[in-house]
């Protein structure tokens, strides 16, 4: 690897049992966007994956994050390059949104990012539209599993998390139904 290339210092960090961020480590990366256009984003994750060069440690795994200046990736896969155990390549999806603050019921707030869609479909269970509110995911990682009842301000607007969606929850991120409070 040369030299200059692992020039950004970042967390390695995993969810706990408790869905509690644990940092792992610090490390240098190296963070590169896959060049070309990309589509604008449809939810937290950023349509464009993101390649992580760094020196091989055996606790860089698959499912843990890299916590970058204000980058948020999750470690998608993770391959030693020539075989040899000394550098890696990370393929990363990035968690992009809002910056937003989650006050939950019982707990403290947790500052976290936000992907909202106004007007988003609700939908039955034969697939069929019969409403529209306003969802929205978030990070397990940053505001571990919201719950009807929650808070959430973004952007100086208070919503109140009145549902969960049902498939949403993947373990990396959650959609929640939100009404706007006054």
């Amino acid at each position: 690897m040369r030299a200059g290339q692992l020039d950004t210092p970042a967390n390695l960090v995993e969810l706990d049992p408790d869905l509690q961020p644990v940092t792992i480590d610090w490390l240098w990366v190296g963070i590169r966007a896959k060049e070309g256009t990309t589509p604008a984003p449809a939810g937290l994750r950023s349509s464009a994956q993101v390649t992580v060069r760094a020196w091989w440690d055996d606790r860089l795994q698959q499912g843990r994050y890299l916590v970058a200046e204000d980058r948020l990736l999750h470690i998608d896969n993770v391959r030693d390059v020539m075989g040899t155990r000394v550098e890696v390549q990370i393929a990363a999806t990035e968690l992009i949104g809002q910056a937003a603050v989650l006050v939950p019921e019982v707990g403290e707030q947790r500052a976290c990012r936000v992907f909202l869609q106004h007007a988003a479909p609700v939908l039955d269970a034969m697939g069929q539209v019969v409403d529209y509110k306003t969802r929205a995911e978030l990070a397990l990682i940053e505001a571990g599993r919201a719950q009807p009842g929650d808070a959430l301000h973004v952007g100086g607007i208070g919503y109140q998390v009145v549902d969960y969606d049902d498939s949403s929850d993947d373990g990396v991120v959650r959609g929640v139904w939100l009404e706007r409070v006054p």
